[in-house]
């Protein structure tokens, strides 16, 4: 099993060095402890000071680290040129000593995508062509490419990536047609936190249809899965401790209609069953109780690479380094 802890940087305290400077322990630490990624999110326009630039933020974490895998989770892909992304992310694999893994996602918010000029409409093709195109510039020595969206002749990434024949690309996808999406083009389907467990064994299902008819293995694949995650002495310790801290992000989540009920409807701001429903899906707990949980993701859905964002805006960094410790001590040797 493959543990990864996920930063979506939120400023706090009016601070952001400060939020990045305690991360980087957070991250650090968990690369003694075992741990075997740090993935970086991004969004945009958002007024809590959201970094938006995870290609610079991962830059100061690969030179802060040594072993640990870096990656992004995730670009919102569509807002950007493939080849600007292929040229970072070779960057990146190089000065890291080939430890990317380029996340990718098509986004969902229509305020990022008029900002950018990109028609919302546009994802799934920008999507496809996009990590076509990447992955093309990665490992070609030149690239002749025309697509609906994009255009290059004799167009060459230098350096090319550390990783050969190039690092592994994560697609980020909820709904049948983006998961099918991800097993067309990606190396993984990377599940995101919110999904229910009876929606993430249908998406399963459709993703290795799509693997199967794209002639890929459906067997012993990487299936990364993010969940949110607090581990404390105690149950009801780790739920006291986390509750308001998980609940600030998912507010605004909630906001941005990105919740979705066991059935994969649509849950609207202010909906009462929300907390339910988040609560059921995190894994905020003891030791054993996070265990349990983990195994069960695993059992059911094969999950070999748990995604875990442990640091909220208003969660104290020693609870967070406390959280770690206790992960890697009584949970990590009981999920193999």
């Amino acid at each position: 099993m493959n543990w990864s802890i996920i930063y979506s940087y939120q400023v706090e305290h009016n601070d952001g060095y400060r939020t990045f400077a305690d991360s980087l322990a957070q991250i650090e630490l968990a690369e003694q402890r075992g741990f075997g990624t740090a993935l970086v999110s991004e969004h945009h326009l958002v007024e809590n000071g959201y970094f938006p630039a995870p290609f610079v933020t991962l830059s100061a974490i690969a030179m802060k680290t040594r072993k640990i895998r870096i990656g992004s989770g995730i670009i919102i892909l569509p807002l950007y040129d493939p080849l600007h992304v292929a040229e970072h992310g070779a960057v990146l694999d190089v000065i890291s000593n080939g430890r990317f893994t380029l996340g990718v996602g098509q986004g969902y918010r229509q305020e990022e995508f008029d900002a950018f000029q990109i028609p919302l409409s546009d994802r799934p093709g920008r999507m496809r062509e996009s990590v076509e195109a990447i992955r093309a510039l990665w490992t070609q020595p030149k690239v002749n490419l025309q697509t609906k969206h994009f255009t290059y002749k004799d167009v060459m990434v230098r350096p090319k990536p550390k990783q050969q024949p190039a690092p592994p690309i994560w697609v980020a996808a909820k709904k049948k047609s983006a998961v099918r999406l991800a097993a067309q083009v990606g190396d993984a389907w990377f599940a995101d936190p919110i999904t229910s467990l009876k929606m993430l064994k249908e998406r399963v299902a459709d993703y290795k249809t799509a693997l199967k008819e794209s002639k890929k293995p459906t067997t012993n694949i990487s299936f990364p899965l993010m969940r949110e995650v607090y581990c404390a002495e105690t149950d009801e310790k780790a739920w006291e401790e986390a509750r308001e801290p998980m609940l600030y992000v998912y507010r605004e989540y909630l906001q941005w209609g990105h919740m979705l009920d066991d059935d994969g409807n649509s849950v609207p701001p202010g909906d009462e069953r929300a907390l339910g429903l988040l609560r059921s899906r995190f894994i905020v707990g003891s030791p054993e109780t996070c265990v349990k949980e983990c195994l069960k993701y695993k059992n059911e859905l094969g999950v070999t690479d748990f995604v875990m964002r442990m640091k909220f805006p208003g969660l104290p960094h020693e609870r967070v380094l406390n959280s770690i410790n206790l992960w890697a001590d009584k949970v990590m040797p009981h999920v193999q």
